[in-house]
């Protein structure tokens, strides 16, 4: 039990960070991939995959649903491939 407790703190206190990608497990999102393209005081823009959609999120809620297991961390994206999403994260912005 001391062992998921500690999992859990560390799960809170871990930073969301660019390049990673994270599986939406529940939701309106479920069964979609998000590339985090960048991270502000307020919100997390994602690269919702594969609707090639961008999202934004506010900080709070994703927080929640990392905490919740609502999306669950994947990997870190390789710098070419998180390249390409930021490319299309840009375009859609356009």
């Amino acid at each position: 039990m001391a062992l998921t407790a500690l999992a859990v703190i560390i799960k809170v206190m871990d930073p969301i960070k660019k390049r990673e990608m994270y599986a939406v497990n529940h939701g309106d999102y479920v069964g979609q991939m998000f590339a985090v393209i960048a991270v502000d005081k307020d919100n997390v823009s994602c690269l919702s995959m594969p609707s090639m959609e961008n999202v934004e999120v506010p900080l709070d809620k994703f927080d929640l649903g990392r905490n919740s297991d609502i999306i669950t961390l994947v990997e870190k994206l390789s710098r070419d491939i998180w390249k390409t999403c930021e490319a299309q994260y840009n375009k859609n912005n356009k």
